[in-house]
């Protein structure tokens, strides 16, 4: 973790010693779909969006489902540990 910040400061020189250049839109724009056109760009948009809409939503379940699966796993074993202090008590 501590290359991090001087791996961004590096980047930063690099990028700052570089002139600096307009990012063409419209070029990357045809690269990617095969047209600029803003009507021509809607359904690779919207497709997208919701791609990247189910990757988030897919991650969060996983995420979820590990979350509720660990907290499970401690509440039984906290109840298996009462459990033996009440029996030891008798």
């Amino acid at each position: 973790m501590r290359s991090l910040p001087a791996t961004g400061v590096t980047l930063a020189v690099l990028m700052a010693a570089r002139p600096a250049y307009a990012l063409d839109v419209d070029r990357l724009l045809k690269q990617a779909f095969g047209s600029s056109d803003p009507s021509d760009l809607g359904v690779p948009i919207f497709v997208l969006i919701a791609v990247v809409a189910v990757l988030f939503f897919w991650g969060a379940h996983r995420i979820g489902k590990k979350r509720q699966r660990r907290m499970i796993e401690t509440y039984d074993s906290q109840l298996k540990e009462y459990s033996t202090r009440l029996r030891r008590r008798k």
